[in-house]
């Protein structure tokens, strides 16, 4: 149900970005607008930073003869990530289930879960 609700909040989102002044947002349903229009930002920069890093062990380890299983060790722990936040959130929003909030503090997880992803990549890029 609560993926349900979500899809619908992101379906909208195209919609109504353009009447909603993010910047005065002052309901339930703006906030979460806004929120969800940012959260979509976060994830495109995550997953073209997982892409540029990804191609990135490509060209520079392609011919070591360990680069399958780095690969290999690179997309698991991603896969890995993406369950634990998934599951992290998920508990953020059963504690506001109660509440008009849970899907803003759901989405407002999501995002700062990728920001903080976003900075590990960025960091496995480096060394």
């Amino acid at each position: 149900m609560r993926n349900l609700i979500l899809l619908l909040t992101l379906a909208c989102a195209s919609s109504l970005a353009q009447a909603i002044d993010c910047n005065k947002a002052s309901n339930t349903m703006e906030i979460n607008e806004c929120a969800s229009i940012e959260q979509q930002k976060v994830e495109a920069k995550l997953n073209q930073v997982y892409q540029r890093v990804l191609k990135g062990m490509e060209k520079d380890y392609a011919s070591d003869g360990n680069f399958a299983d780095m690969k290999k060790a690179f997309v698991n722990a991603q896969r890995a990530w993406i369950k634990f936040r998934e599951a992290d959130c998920d508990a953020v929003y059963q504690k506001n289930i109660g509440g008009t909030i849970r899907n803003v503090m759901h989405i407002s997880c999501m995002q700062a879960r990728a920001k903080t992803r976003i900075a590990e990549l960025e960091d496995f890029e480096k060394n």
